[in-house]
């Protein structure tokens, strides 16, 4: 069914005064804009807008609708319409914008019959990786005068500094710049991390700079990634959550044995973990969009389990091999020992903060020299390491607050 846009309607596709224009997605809105051109002229355009979860296709969309607005357009949104519904020589430029929401393991539509596009008319639809956009097979795409695919991915660093400062309506301090980076340019985690540091008083601004003022990760970004998992299948979810104790550190060989599942059958579990926009692939290999993401679906598992966890990954490997190596063992520092004793309970990076009262990127910058300085990538191979150099990982009952 198409309707136009009224004044619910524009709430509820983001049109309207007051916004700001998306940061990030330049090329983008310049390719939409390019469209919108074609329908002035006469012409019509078929939009593809690609991407995971939380990277941006409905605010795209809604920037796509405010564009089109401030320019006369029609506004339609829902299914595209049927033939009779746009004959071929209608004056009116139209947009007819069809979002397809997000549903993790659920059931698509199969695609109905479509239209024959008319002229000065612009259709635009977005859908996750993998699938098809809705009832995009059932429309007549060689007469389109222009068909364009959008794959939206993570922000870049610039992009992601520039969406936070329109945000805050401030510059950004250095604390909120490493902040940033912990986010890895995930569109929507970072709106709501943002967001909730804002309604928690956990960043203030003066003299036109916004400052943090506390390293605790906002609840609203905690909910998010808990709403991905809860939206998720069961294996998917599983997959994640090993992926985040283990930080990376286990190919798909290991997943599928610690899954009890054939490496085949993680195929699906893996696709629907991209769409989720939690993992993304990172040279050939899948691995968590952000650092933030990670911890956030670690902080999900209960603590005892994530050693279970890690003690389980490690027994497959069998005991470490003695240590021939003529090299003497690495010297650590106290902080590093108990850095060792801390990954061995499992902790995540946040929670390390809390017990050593550092912030988050101090704890990641001290683990990673421990990753530099035992020539490791994981925390499976640190701790496997560790152990090969005779050094102590087992919980000390000295440790502050155990």
């Amino acid at each position: 069914m198409l309707a136009h846009v009224d004044a619910v309607d524009q709430r509820q596709l983001g049109v309207g005064p007051g916004r700001h224009p998306q940061r990030g997605r330049e090329p983008e809105t310049r390719r939409v804009s390019e469209a919108l051109d074609c329908a002035c002229t006469g012409g019509n355009a078929l939009m593809h807008v690609v991407g995971p979860r939380g990277m941006g296709k409905t605010r795209l969309l809604q920037e796509a609708a405010e564009t089109a607005r401030r320019r006369g357009f029609r506004l339609l949104r829902g299914e595209p319409p049927a033939a009779a519904d746009g004959a071929p020589g209608d004056p009116v430029p139209t947009l007819v914008v069809v979002d397809e929401p997000f549903h993790p393991g659920g059931g698509w539509r199969q695609p109905a019959p479509g239209p024959r596009p008319s002229s000065h008319t612009v259709w635009i639809t977005a859908s996750p990786p993998g699938r098809p956009p809705r009832r995009a097979d059932g429309i007549d795409v060689p007469p389109f005068l222009c068909t364009t695919r959008l794959v939206l991915g993570p922000l870049s660093r610039s992009a992601a500094r520039d969406l936070a400062s329109d945000l805050l309506d401030a510059r950004l301090d250095a604390s909120l710049l490493r902040l940033l980076e912990q986010a890895g340019g995930h569109p929507a985690l970072l709106i709501e991390l943002l967001r909730g540091l804002q309604e928690e008083g956990g960043v203030r601004t003066v003299s036109g700079v916004a400052e943090l003022v506390t390293s605790h990760v906002s609840e609203p970004a905690r909910f998010y990634v808990r709403d991905t998992l809860a939206g998720s299948s069961a294996l998917c979810r599983q997959l994640l959550c090993l992926m985040a104790v283990l930080d990376d550190g286990a190919g798909p060989e290991t997943l599928g044995r610690l899954l009890d599942i054939s490496v085949a059958a993680l195929i699906p579990a893996l696709e629907e973990a991209y769409a989720t926009g939690l993992l993304h692939d990172r040279d050939g290999a899948p691995a968590f969009v952000s650092l933030l993401a990670r911890c956030l679906v670690a902080e999900t598992i209960p603590r005892s389990l994530r050693t279970a966890l890690l003690r389980e990954r490690a027994a497959l490997d069998g005991p470490p091999p003695p240590h021939h190596d003529d090299r003497p063992a690495p010297e650590l520092d106290e902080r590093q020992r108990l850095l060792l004793r801390l990954v061995a309970e499992g902790l995540t990076n946040q929670e390390m903060a809390g017990r050593l009262r550092l912030s988050p990127h101090t704890v990641n910058y001290h683990l990673r020299k421990l990753f530099r300085t035992f020539s490791v990538g994981s925390r499976i191979d640190l701790l496997n390491a560790a152990a090969r150099a005779g050094i102590p990982t087992a919980p000390d009952p000295r440790d502050p607050e155990r």
